[in-house]
């Protein structure tokens, strides 16, 4: 393409309003008043007027230009919503938004777009990026929908090019970052169209959502297990209450309860069953949909755990044979389907056999060796026994208390049973005031009444104290049960333990005296139980509830060493509950036969249960053994992270950890389509909204007519000046011809 440039070209209103006048004037001044015929002086002057134009055109410096231009068609911009709002299902077994997202931008529809325009896409969640247009790469596990965000990182992507038009694919649901109008306004002032293909329903019907707040991944066989739930609902109308249910693999029915009082707040409420079969369980919570619900994809969850048929080894030390003493003792050994039990008791006479479990045998000596404890045991039960007389040597204490540090320190459990002799005040000054879920203090003795222990918050008891489904029906059993007459007051709770058991009739500066307790410690549970009263607990319905608690505790307590090898490999999680896209922080503890670290300098890859790669936990400085890393989930629902022993995926698991998996709770507490939002945002900016079943009609709208004209390539080449100063000399030859003809000059 050619075209005519100049290199002094003055400004329009010089031009126009000063040379040219200028020349015209020059042209006629010579020819005024001459009486001479007007034709041949109009001739003349026009001639000496065109003389003088061409000799300026010629100092504005004319050039001839080349330009190679290309036509291309118009930008366009695909914004894709991926948020977790995108993976609800609008009708009950019906594809998600996300899908429907996907298969839209897989047919035709895609194509002629991209036919018509340089097609470019982006995605966002609470996050910007650039995708691929055919949506593959989405995946739906957005935390937040920050759609003004990302209609301000267009404007940003695109600074200093022409801004092309937008096409939003979204639900319009936008609970984080800056206004969508505020950039919509910005998008009008750049003359850019949003247009929106919506995805969801516009009414936001009756939704009921099951949530888990507590669940165990292990169980002993013949234990209750205890599922602490919520249930959330939202929308209109809402019913007056909801069925939950508990069922087996089989859809045998465990377990139901009615909640009431239904709203987005969410109720609390506890399913249980016994489950008497070793193995892993796949069990399932499920809501009854409200009439008119139609997601109802979040009305069930998966409940995954082992249950394990393994008895808890237990060493209790005790002083003298008290009543409590003899209660505990003659209750576990009568469990010896869960616990294989050997006492010590210190004030015993030589000849006398020390108690235990069948399929034991008596001790003849207090092991005061940490391996030896280790290899033996997997809890410990310290009761009103001093120290300084456990055996005839003194020392024997001393060595003793040592290798419960070490033996707490590598996974075992302890638990403190309190007594008016000895214990907890013989242990003050040891290691094992240390590990205490409880700061002992000074506290006064209580005057001898009646003390009826209850969970410091009944809606959420401890598992360990959970005796019935229904909070209120737990509560209710602890209130009916048998008083307490005597317990060891204690200053307060210390930082990261939980209290089981309060004394909600007195109370200090810290709150309601701690009755029982339990902390992590660092690398096994250690417990304190503040009565040696157990022994008149009497509930409504007899001893069962008793048994309930003893067996919760010392499971509880023995958790870590019942998890894995005998503590020797474990696998920890900082949390089994998450929401989608987050990350999972993971721990691996490696020990050998011997219990000393195994020290692997690349470290140890564990693998989430159907991802297939693995997830590489690095060495801890300074902590020999310890190996630590990340790990996520792509997918909602219940997962499990494990440690090979050949690490690899197929290899056999030897540690494992159950976690659970949540749709954002920020974008799955209202996934109502916002219509109204995606109305303002066209309306503003011109664009065009329709659902997505009807989104081939904004082909009409986005024809391609639209172009754009990019120059490759230019070349600039000057006038030659021969033809014009011949031009010139003609031009002046002709004048003078005209000026002697009519006699001028």
């Amino acid at each position: 393409m050619n075209h005519l440039v100049f290199s002094h070209l003055p400004p329009a209103w010089v031009l126009g309003l000063v040379l040219l006048p200028l020349t015209l004037a020059l042209a006629m001044l010579p020819y005024r008043h001459t009486g001479r015929p007007r034709r041949g002086l109009g001739f003349a002057a026009l001639l000496r007027w065109v003389l003088l134009a061409t000799t300026l055109f010629l100092c504005f410096g004319p050039a001839l230009q080349q330009d190679r231009v290309v036509t291309e068609p118009a930008p366009l911009a695909l914004l894709f919503d991926n948020s977790a709002s995108m993976r609800s299902s609008d009708q009950s077994g019906g594809p998600t938004r996300l899908s429907q997202l996907q298969s839209l931008l897989q047919s035709p529809f895609r194509r002629q777009l991209e036919e018509h325009y340089q097609v470019q896409a982006w995605q966002f969640d609470d996050n910007f990026t650039s995708t691929a247009t055919d949506a593959k790469q989405l995946q739906g596990d957005g935390q937040a929908s920050a759609l003004g965000d990302a209609l301000q990182g267009l404007l940003a992507e695109y600074r200093g090019r022409r801004i092309p038009d937008v096409v939003l694919f979204s639900d319009g649901r936008n609970n984080f970052g800056s206004d969508p109008l505020l950039a919509a306004d910005r998008l009008r002032a750049e003359g850019v169209r949003v247009h929106a293909v919506a995805f969801g329903q516009t009414a936001e019907a009756p939704d009921l959502i099951l949530e888990r707040v507590q669940t165990p991944d292990l169980v002993l066989a013949g234990d209750v297990a205890l599922f602490s739930l919520r249930l959330r609902a939202s929308g209109q109308p809402l019913p007056d209450h909801a069925v939950v249910r508990l069922l087996d693999e089989l859809d045998n029915e465990l377990d139901r309860t009615t909640v009431e009082d239904l709203g987005e707040n969410g109720i609390n409420f506890v399913l249980s069953a016994l489950l008497q079969e070793p193995g892993e369980r796949q069990l399932q919570a499920e809501v009854l949909p409200a009439p008119g619900e139609q997601a109802t994809q979040n009305n069930r969850l998966q409940l995954s755990l082992t249950v394990k048929a393994v008895q808890v080894r237990v060493l209790y030390v005790e002083g003298k044979p008290r009543w409590e003493y003899r209660f505990l003792k003659d209750r576990l050994i009568r469990a010896e389907r869960d616990v294989l039990l050997q006492c010590w008791l210190a004030e015993a006479d030589r000849g006398f056999p020390q108690e235990h479990s069948r399929g034991s045998q008596a001790l003849l000596r207090l092991p005061t060796e940490p391996a030896e404890l280790l290899e033996r045991f997997d809890l410990i039960i310290l009761g009103d026994v001093d120290p300084a007389q456990m055996t005839p040597d003194p020392l024997d204490g001393q060595r003793f208390l040592s290798a419960v540090e070490e033996f707490v320190h590598k996974g075992g459990g302890l638990l403190m049973l309190a007594g008016p002799l000895h214990n907890p005040r013989a242990y003050l000054g040891t290691p094992i005031e240390n590990m205490l879920p409880v700061v002992l203090g000074k506290e006064p003795p209580v005057p001898t009444s009646e003390v009826h222990p209850l969970p410091p918050d009944p809606l959420r008891p401890h598992p360990v104290v959970l005796f019935a489904s229904n909070p209120q029906e737990n509560l209710e059993l602890w209130q009916t049960s048998a008083p307490l007459w005597w317990y060891q007051p204690v200053e307060r709770l210390r930082p990261g333990a939980t209290a089981w058991l309060v004394n909600p009739d007195r109370e200090n500066r810290f709150g309601p005296h701690v009755l029982a307790a339990s902390i992590y410690a660092p690398e096994g549970w250690v417990g304190w139980v503040g009565t040696d009263e157990t022994w008149r607990w009497r509930f409504p319905g007899g001893e069962h509830y008793v048994d309930r608690f003893w067996r919760s505790a010392l499971r509880h307590l023995a958790a870590t060493r019942l998890r894995g090898d005998h503590g020797r490999i474990r696998l920890d999680l900082d949390r089994t509950e998450l929401e989608l896209g987050e990350f999972l922080q993971v721990e691996v503890r490696l020990l050998n036969d011997s219990f000393q670290p195994v020290v692997e300098e690349e470290g140890v890859p564990v693998f989430v249960e159907g991802a297939g790669k693995a997830a590489l936990l690095h060495p801890v400085a300074e902590q020999p053994g310890i190996y630590r890393g990340r790990v996520r989930a792509s997918a909602p629902g219940p997962a499990r992270v494990y440690l090979t022993t050949d690490g690899e995926v197929d290899g056999e698991a030897i540690a494992s950890a159950r976690f659970h998996v949540h749709l954002p709770s920020r974008e799955m507490a209202n996934t109502a389509q916002d219509r109204e939002l995606l109305i303002a945002l066209c309306g503003r900016t011109g664009g065009q909204l329709l659902d997505w079943t009807e989104a081939s009609q904004l082909l009409k709208t986005l024809d391609g007519r639209e172009k754009v004209r990019r120059v490759l390539s230019s070349s600039r080449h000057p006038l030659s000046p021969w033809p014009f100063l011949a031009f010139l000399l003609g031009l002046a030859a002709a004048e003078w011809i005209l000026r002697k003809r009519f006699h001028l000059s």
